[in-house]
């Protein structure tokens, strides 16, 4: 009978170590109790076994209840390290980090606060604070629904929503996923500094900026660069005019229909003082966000507004935006029979500059005794340079009829102003300056794009440093020719290529996006056409030196920069419709004191 062979199997059992059970799960050690039993023999030996096998069924059923009543950091610490088949792998804490102090800075007052915060999700790097230090910070609320772990942090008339272990977080505005997940620690909801730089922030509108460097949260800002917002009617036109108290570089774009999007880069706003909240003229209302780098003024228009222009005064101080009513001719007679339909354009069109691209002149960076960034493999930046834009010129004559013009083909070196020079003198409607990154910090790595302005953050400045400091060049200081030589004229243009060329080719080749940034690069002043600047990627990341260093990869980057070049040509291409319409001239009144658009927009060659 099976009860025989009771004893024979429980003693392989043993002698496998096949019975054991882990005390830490809470089960009995049926090992050691097997080995105090009975000899074989006695009247009661079969008994015996029977009871220690009931008691070591009854064990192993009882582990995994008593498994789950342990601490959650207990359990994620026995999960096999194969993350991949941890489902829990993406929230995992690690309980024995340490606390980290870093300065809070509230930039209004000056006033700085050291807190304590944690790197407390496993393999990451990302900053943590408890739910109770942001709440101190930021002078909010917090409303906590146990059951649920759940919290509701209110900030002024925000709230956010927070669950621990979800990426989600409910706004006013929608939910948003945030990269890395709410934490449950500690008695203590911990909240990753992701969620106040680009979830908080812009819904408060409030400046907030995280330098994990050297660990420095800033709140707020010292001082409000964008100062007021005014509407002006003008007969069937509307001015907005925004006043600044220096040039700062901006592009407008119509997300939806109805809706204008000035972005102003390295603008401060107080949001509540900038902006219309009742209608004038053909403006609904307007109202302003400020992002980390930037500030957004969102402008609702009337649906009779068909096409707006844009240009700058106060030697660029000022931005205007000009709406202007869409000349809407008589309704089609009825047709007796079929179907009609009448074409409506989608959104407000923007016309302020109309350009034929028809000839792109590269720049490949650095040459000759000046190699640029070296990678820990020896790769030098300036071969990088030179093969991305032979790639670039290569799949742009194959791909389209535009004419490609390089400042070197070869490995010789160029004076910085004598690059800008042979874009002119080759008629380039379009200027693309090329190089690679490189930072003490080998974690650093991804793509930036840069235009002409003057350099708004720390890091901008020390990559303008870096690319100004040709062999033997003296430093000088830019800022002064920015805005006569080329903002007034190109700021709008050159900032929207930045951004086309920005998104397509890191969307494309999925590497992290830095931002387009503005920066006062020598080599794009005199430059008479739109001009940017691309840093490629970081010479002193080991994995991205590889790649930029790859034949392969550098097409793969030209194709992503010829994408965008094309798609900013069709986009500023002169329609058949507009060299036809003949657009007349708008003259501003009011004390803007300023000539009309057809004299700024009008294109000008040296």
């Amino acid at each position: 009978m099976w009860i025989d062979a009771l004893p024979a199997r429980l003693d392989a059992g043993i002698d496998h170590g096949t019975l054991g059970v882990d005390m830490s799960s809470g089960a009995l050690d049926i090992k050691r109790i097997l080995t105090t039993a009975p000899a074989a023999g006695s009247h009661r030996t079969v008994r015996h076994c029977v009871v220690l096998w009931l008691l070591a069924l009854l064990s192993l059923s009882v582990a995994p209840v008593l498994a789950q009543d342990q601490p959650r950091d207990a359990v994620s610490a026995n999960v096999a390290a194969d993350s991949y088949l941890d489902p829990l792998a993406f929230t995992r804490i690690n309980p024995a980090a340490e606390p980290v102090s870093l300065t809070v800075e509230f930039a209004a007052t000056g006033e700085t606060r050291v807190v304590a915060g944690r790197y407390l999700l496993t393999g990451s790097q990302e900053m943590y604070l408890r739910s109770a230090t942001v709440a101190t910070i930021l002078k909010a609320g917090r409303f906590w629904q146990g059951a649920l772990r759940r919290l509701d942090l209110k900030i002024g008339s925000r709230t956010f929503g927070l669950t621990g272990g979800s990426r989600l977080v409910a706004t006013d505005e929608g939910d948003m996923l945030l990269p890395v997940p709410i934490l449950d620690h500690a008695g203590d909801l911990w909240l990753p500094m992701v969620f106040i730089e680009q979830v908080v922030g812009p819904q408060i509108t409030e400046r907030a900026a995280w330098d994990g460097q050297a660990r420095r949260l800033s709140l707020g800002t010292a001082a409000y660069n964008i100062q007021r917002l005014r509407v002006e009617v003008l007969g069937r036109s509307t001015a907005v005019h925004i006043h600044c108290s220096e040039p700062l570089g901006y592009r407008t774009s119509s997300p939806s229909p109805g809706v204008i999007d000035v972005k102003i880069y390295g603008g401060e706003v107080d949001s509540g003082a900038v902006g219309v909240a009742g209608r004038r003229g053909l403006v609904l209302d307007a109202r302003s966000r400020q992002h980390r780098d930037f500030v957004i003024v969102t402008v609702r228009v009337d649906d009779l507004v068909g096409r707006y222009r844009s240009y700058t005064s106060d030697e660029g101080r000022e931005i205007v935006l000009v709406l202007e009513e869409e000349q809407v001719s008589a309704l089609p007679e009825p047709t007796p029979r079929g179907h009609a339909s009448v074409n409506i354009e989608q959104g407000p069109v923007d016309v302020t500059r109309e350009i034929q691209v028809r000839t792109v002149v590269v720049d490949p960076g650095h040459g000759g005794h000046d190699v640029g960034a070296v990678g820990q493999r020896g790769i030098l930046e300036k071969d990088v340079n030179l093969g991305v834009a032979r790639e670039l010129r290569r799949y742009l004559e194959r791909e389209s009829d535009l004419k490609v013009v390089l400042t070197r083909d070869d490995d010789a070196y160029l004076e910085l102003p004598d690059r800008a020079e042979v874009a002119n003198a080759s008629g380039g409607d379009l200027f693309l300056s090329l190089h690679c990154n490189s930072w003490f910090n080998d974690g650093a790595h991804g793509l930036e794009t840069y235009f002409l302005s003057p350099a708004e953050s720390d890091w901008a400045k020390s990559v303008e440093t870096a690319e100004n400091a040709g062999p033997g060049s003296e430093p000088e200081d830019v800022e002064f020719i920015v805005w006569e030589l080329v903002q007034n004229r190109f700021i709008s243009s050159s900032s929207q290529l930045a951004e086309l060329i920005q998104s397509n080719v890191a969307r494309d080749l999925d590497i992290p996006d830095r931002g387009v940034r503005q920066a006062g690069f020598r080599v794009l002043v005199g430059a008479y056409m739109p001009a940017v600047l691309i840093e490629l990627g970081f010479l002193s990341h080991s994995d991205e030196e590889r790649k930029l260093g790859d034949r392969s990869y550098q097409r793969r980057m030209a194709r992503g920069i010829g994408d965008a070049i094309l798609a900013y040509r069709d986009l500023m291409d002169v329609s058949p419709a507009a060299e036809e319409s003949g657009d007349g001239t708008f003259m501003p009144d009011g004390d803007s004191g300023e000539g009309g658009i057809g004299d700024q927009d009008e294109e000008w060659r040296p």
